[in-house]
């Protein structure tokens, strides 16, 4: 599921996840709920994905969520 070995490698966890690196680098601070509904409405994201991809960002230690709710990249 992180990469596929099928015709579509835009439904992979790693792609998404770049799109939301992405992202986060335009503006920096995010708070988890509104870096979902830009991502969502730019690229038609589901909810599960996001999460997916957030969590592989966490263990990658290339993102990070505060206590606030913010995510960040890790530098």
């Amino acid at each position: 599921m992180l990469l596929l070995n099928d015709i579509k490698p835009d439904m992979s966890i790693y792609y998404y996840a770049s799109l939301i690196i992405k992202e986060i680098k335009e503006k920096e601070n995010y708070d988890i709920v509104s870096l979902y509904k830009n991502v969502k409405e730019k690229y038609h994201i589901s909810l599960k994905m996001y999460s997916y991809c957030l969590d592989w960002l966490f263990l990658i230690e290339a993102a990070i969520i505060d206590e606030n709710g913010e995510v960040s990249l890790c530098t």
